[in-house]
């Protein structure tokens, strides 16, 4: 997700190339360049990272809070568990996850 400060202003959508793609994400390298290079937005900076948890809660797991390795971005985490899904943004520092407000526009 593009944006400037905290205001989301495109998503840029990627292929999840991990093994286990049901419990695990890895966003392929290629096609995250290539998103980038072709936004118009390319001045943008990195405002979220979001990701779908299938079968748990909008919460970042240990293996997300580990992995955080975007400190100045918001994490936008989707539940699917239920209909409809639930989705919950965090900011995650030093390995804490800390609620953050989604606002609509």
């Amino acid at each position: 997700m593009l944006g400037e400060d905290e205001t989301v202003r495109r998503v840029l959508r990627c292929r999840n190339v991990h093994p286990n793609p049901e419990t695990r994400y890895l966003v392929d390298r290629a096609q995250l360049f290539e998103a980038f290079k072709a936004s118009k937005d390319f001045d943008r900076e990195l405002a979220a990272i979001y990701h779908s948890h299938p079968r748990s809660p909008a919460y970042p797991s240990a293996t997300d809070r580990a992995e955080a390795y975007w400190p100045e971005a918001a994490y936008v985490l989707v539940s699917l568990r239920a209909e409809p899904p639930e989705m919950f943004a965090y900011r995650i520092t030093d390995g804490d996850a800390t609620d953050i407000p989604i606002v609509e526009s």
